[in-house]
């Protein structure tokens, strides 16, 4: 996980075969985590161009401690 590439947490990515926003996603993380789902495999894929390519769970760790992605 590199803390240096860009994100929006507006962006759009595919998870679970739908296309929802970053912030969503990270909702959906904290949401599981919280109930303590098993988090096997929590990858999301951005556009092609994107660097990195996914997200996996630690990258979701590290938004969780973010700001533009507390929860109010």
């Amino acid at each position: 996980m590199s803390e240096t590439f860009d994100y929006d947490p507006d962006e759009m990515i595919s998870f679970e075969g739908h296309d929802i926003t970053l912030r969503e996603a990270v909702h959906r993380y904290r949401s599981e985590k919280e109930r303590s789902v098993p988090l096997v495999d929590f990858t999301a894929y951005r556009d092609f161009d994107k660097v990195p390519r996914e997200f996996s769970i630690e990258d979701f760790e590290y938004f969780l401690g973010r700001p533009e992605f507390k929860e109010e």
